[in-house]
């Protein structure tokens, strides 16, 4: 019986297969919760209602000395620069009537102040796809804030600082997004 059977290939070939490739993908993982809703949706996403989004990213960078693509932690930090906007936030669409409501609710009852992960207030967004209160927990979406939305906004806001190739948003085991970039 014969399992395998590698007499054509040579220690040498080996390593200049290893040498020429040296692009790996580190893959970034955030999980936050945050509401929100379809303002006009026909059913029920159009109530306020939560999530545990999970994000992935996966960075594209060529192996350096200390044998990884992209420092994780470096990474982390700046995807959470981000995704601070939307941990326990509400994302509302533009227009969506309950903002304003939501806002003067907690204007009254003095739950307006900044809150955060790390200690310190989150840089807000100012961006043609979301602005963020984080002073509210509060961020405004250009349309419906779906994985694919999700997907793009992390995308948009990362795309300079990340040599991002792909970005999965999961919302639930049945809602799930990606998109290749």
């Amino acid at each position: 019986m014969r399992i395998f059977a590698f007499s054509n290939i040579h220690v040498s070939s080996l390593k200049t297969i290893k040498m020429k490739d040296l692009n790996y993908r580190s893959i970034v993982k955030l999980d936050f919760q945050y509401a929100h809703r379809f303002m006009n949706y026909p059913g029920e996403a159009s109530y306020l209602h939560g999530h545990s989004g999970l994000l992935t990213l996966e960075i594209e960078g060529e192996m350096n000395e200390h044998n990884y693509a992209y420092p994780v932690k470096e990474a982390q930090k700046l995807a959470w620069a981000v995704a601070d906007n939307f941990m326990h936030a509400t994302i509302f669409q533009e227009g969506d009537p309950l903002l304003d409501l939501v806002l003067q609710g907690y204007e009254q009852t003095g739950m307006k102040g900044t809150t955060s992960r790390f200690g310190t207030p989150a840089k807000a967004l100012n961006h043609e796809l979301v602005k963020s209160f984080p002073e509210s927990r509060v961020a405004v979406s250009n349309g419906p804030s779906t994985c694919e939305w999700f997907c793009t906004v992390f995308y948009e806001l990362l795309k300079d600082k990340l040599n991002i190739k792909k970005v999965e948003f999961r919302s639930s085991s049945l809602n799930c997004a990606s998109k290749e970039f």
